[in-house]
């Protein structure tokens, strides 16, 4: 005989309720909205020209070349400085995250001087500062500095 999961049903009925009344009233929302039929660039706007004018307040004449037309720039401003915030915001939760933690303290690197003295060379060889024992056989399987065997 197997245990089988079981539908837990001590849950709010009044929560499902809400999530299932707004997941119509969304879907209602969604199907009946009406979009206008979109227009497009007029021939020969400087949509790159534009932003940069928006952004920087100048003038959209003072950039624009001969048979290039500037368009309104201040709506793709809003959304340019909006993907920034939020890629900034992003590589900042990536930093947060790749954070080694042990104990609550970040581990650094192990090149400071509160090294612990058992600590081991990640590549198996000598140490550093010298401080590894001519009778000490190295780990990767090379000679000694002393040229004695292993």
């Amino acid at each position: 005989m197997t245990n089988r999961p079981r539908l837990n049903t001590e849950g709010s009925l009044v929560a499902g309720l809400a999530a299932v009344a707004l997941f119509v009233v969304l879907g209602t929302v969604f199907l009946t909205a009406s979009f206008p039929v979109p227009a497009g660039f007029p021939d020969g706007a400087a949509v790159t020209k534009s932003l940069g004018a928006a952004m920087f307040d100048i003038a959209p004449g003072q950039l624009m070349d001969d048979g290039e037309a500037a368009i309104p720039g201040e709506g793709f401003l809003v959304a340019f400085l909006l993907i920034g915030v939020l890629l900034d915001a992003a590589l900042d939760g990536a930093v947060m995250l790749a954070k080694r933690e042990e104990a609550g303290e970040n581990v650094g690197l192990g090149s400071g001087a509160d090294e612990p003295a058992d600590a081991v060379a990640a590549d198996g060889g000598e140490q550093a500062d010298g401080l590894r024992a001519s009778s000490d056989p190295r780990s990767d399987g090379g000679e000694r500095a002393d040229g004695g065997d292993n």
